[in-house]
């Protein structure tokens, strides 16, 4: 349901935006998904669907519900055998998220072991980081790296998203809609400006994220910059996953 995601979208990234950029105009995303949401609103009222939605759906809404939902806040385990024995054969994370019918299985793993009410794309938060120009790798024991963003000229390598090309996630979306059916709410994923940020100027994992103190202390508006594309980007990577089968967005 575009409602329930887009309202979380548009609260969660305007926030983020707005914590370190409160003197100027609200970003455009916040006008998209308010867009959406109010189309959805409409759409819903004269359709009757609320009472056909999954229970997790309703619970979100508001609604009262017979009993509290349940999903998978992580969308695989190492608990998990199947995902064990898959990871033998696709040893990468990006294998894993970026190559739809694998990321399909994997999503599909905890769901189909406790039948949970939502089931949630198995992705990453930096799978979008290459559509706004930030390219990386991921160790599997270092975890994601990149190049770090410290100045002005690396700010300009960064791009306004195109979400198509993301075209991989849409693909796992769609067939996860038809895999669970109705009574199952199918989660999009995605990460929020400043958590993004931290691995971008980082250019690591980090523990004490000095790199991005630094920058909010010595060149806020740089930093200002960097968090105002990337809820732009993100917002609109959102809204292209429940344009793709998302119902909820984590």
């Amino acid at each position: 349901m575009k409602f329930t995601a887009a309202a979380f979208l548009s609260l969660v990234v305007a926030s983020d935006a707005f914590a370190f950029n409160t003197n100027q105009n609200p970003p455009r995303t916040s006008t998209v998904m308010n867009s959406a949401v109010d189309e959805a609103v409409s759409a819903d009222s004269s359709s009757g669907a609320a009472t056909q939605d999954p229970l997790l759906i309703r619970a979100a809404r508001g609604e009262k519900v017979e009993r509290t939902p349940v999903w998978m806040m992580r969308q695989a385990g190492r608990h998990i055998k199947e995902y064990r024995d898959l990871c033998k054969k696709y040893p990468t994370f990006r294998q894993r998220s970026e190559i739809p019918e694998v990321a399909v299985e994997v999503s599909l793993q905890p769901w189909r072991n406790y039948q949970t009410d939502g089931c949630i794309l198995f992705s990453d938060i930096l799978t979008p980081l290459p559509g706004v120009g930030c390219e990386f790798t991921i160790d599997e024991k270092l975890g994601p790296i990149m190049d770090p963003m410290k100045n002005w000229d690396d700010l300009k390598k960064m791009k306004p998203m195109d979400p198509s090309e993301f075209g991989f996630v849409a693909e796992t979306l769609k067939i996860l809609r038809d895999e669970v059916g109705p009574e199952t709410a199918v989660l999009g994923f995605v990460g929020c400006p400043y958590t993004l940020a931290t691995y971008m100027i980082e250019g690591k994992t980090s523990k004490e994220y000095l790199e991005i103190k630094k920058m909010a202390f010595n060149e806020p508006k740089l930093l200002h910059a960097i968090l105002q594309n990337l809820a732009d980007s993100i917002g609109d990577y959102a809204l292209y996953q429940i344009e793709n089968g998302a119902r909820l967005i984590q």
